[in-house]
């Protein structure tokens, strides 16, 4: 964050209601006023800009934007209650397929030739 205090609201100036077209309206302005390359003489230019997009992309996304609601600045506020309910009879397996992607398993693969002799 610019400054370690503003939230990601105050970042990109728009409202803790504010719909998704707003959310990109904002970056938009924003990212153009504070982009790296138009703003040559700001030193500081580089460091709002990655500020402005770190809230940008945590705002425009639903399930960060949620999370990001929750857990505020305290990660002691995070509410982890119901980060498994939409796996509801899944298994851990297809979880954390899910996450790290469908990588062939060890398992389901030939044994090497030769080494059930």
């Amino acid at each position: 964050m610019m400054d370690g205090k503003k939230t990601f609201y105050e970042i990109l100036e728009i409202e803790k209601d504010a719909s998704e077209q707003q959310i990109k309206l904002a970056y938009h302005r924003l990212a153009k006023r504070y982009h790296p390359d138009l703003n040559k003489d700001d030193p500081k230019a580089k460091e709002k800009f990655i500020a402005i997009k770190n809230a940008y992309d945590t705002l425009i996304d639903p399930r960060k934007r949620k999370f990001y609601d929750q857990m505020g600045y305290n990660p002691k506020n995070v509410d982890f209650s119901d980060i498994f309910r939409s796996y509801d009879n899944r298994g851990v397996r297809d979880i954390f397929r899910e996450i790290f992607g469908s990588r062939r398993s060890y398992y389901n693969k030939p044994p090497p030739e030769g080494m059930y002799i």
